[in-house]
């Protein structure tokens, strides 16, 4: 054989392997690279573990599991020993006496308000009876007897009337009898948030020395109306009376009022000549 056929190695041409074919190469995408991870949460320490791969030295089929806690051991209250607050300071000692105080003073205020501001009785007419009421030719003859019923409104008010005035009328401007009554000694008395109770009494035996007789015009609608079987009277009266306020001491007010009963329909009994006030009780109208 030709050394001059022979490589560096001592190989012929014909040892000399034929190198493989070439072979197609695939290259698959590289994957981006994952975000880094965030930090813990601020306030807490990073949570501690083993790395991974690690074993304590127990096999998991081996572990026996033990009984399962008590749910005590996880709502147990926690143990906090008693503090004893101690005595009050003297800041909310201070604070709440002059809380005290303070409301102290405001309930004494309204209280002298309800007191010194009295407020007037309300007066209604509780009953009206009508007797011997005749109409005939020139002559005209009645009798009214009125139960006043007053209602003291006051906190701590004493209401005292000393003399009453009144006065009768056929509907609301035709004067009938006119009556007073005047009691210096034992004049009524309606104590506070109570009611008293007026009587008055009217007869036209007395409108000679009050009042003139009625004239014709009235009388013959009187006796016009009167054979209705209803007839409207209307009462008015002038009280003189004192209101006794204070809390820590007695003040009397002196108050001249004017009391206007109207619409007193009194319904007749046939052909009689008494009557009595149809309905319920009839309001008054007060005038300082």
């Amino acid at each position: 054989m030709d050394d001059s056929r022979r490589n560096k190695y001592g190989q012929s041409s014909d040892e000399i392997p034929e190198p493989p074919p070439p072979t197609r190469q695939y290259f698959e995408p590289q994957q981006p690279a994952p975000f880094p991870p965030l930090p813990p949460a601020m306030g807490y320490p990073p949570a501690m573990g083993y790395p991974p791969g690690y074993r304590n030295g127990y096999d998991q089929q081996h572990y026996q599991q033990g009984p399962p806690p008590s749910p005590d051991m996880y709502y147990a209250p926690p143990h906090c020993p008693h503090q004893d607050p101690g005595p009050p300071s003297s800041f909310a000692i201070f604070t709440t006496t002059m809380f005290f105080i303070f409301f102290t003073f405001i309930f004494g205020l309204v209280l002298m308000f309800l007191i010194a501001r009295p407020k007037f009785p309300i007066f209604h007419v509780e009953t009206l009876a009508v007797t011997n009421f005749s109409v005939a030719n020139d002559d005209f003859t009645s009798a009214w007897d009125i139960n006043l019923v007053v209602e003291n409104r006051n906190f701590g008010a004493n209401v005292h009337f000393d003399r009453i005035q009144s006065f009768i009328y056929f509907n609301t401007d035709d004067l009938l009898a006119s009556s007073h009554f005047d009691h210096p000694t034992t004049y009524v008395t309606v104590k506070a948030n109570e009611k008293g109770t007026i009587d008055i009494k009217l007869s036209t035996a007395d409108y000679k020395q009050s009042v003139p007789a009625p004239g014709k015009r009235v009388m013959e609608e009187m006796r016009n109306i009167r054979e209705t079987g209803v007839v409207p009277f209307s009462l008015r009266a002038f009280a003189w009376s004192q209101i006794e306020t204070g809390l820590f001491y007695t003040e009397t007010k002196h108050i001249q009022s004017r009391i206007i009963c109207e619409d007193l329909k009194v319904h007749f009994e046939g052909d009689t000549g008494n009557g009595k006030l149809n309905g319920k009780s009839k309001d008054c109208v007060v005038d300082l």
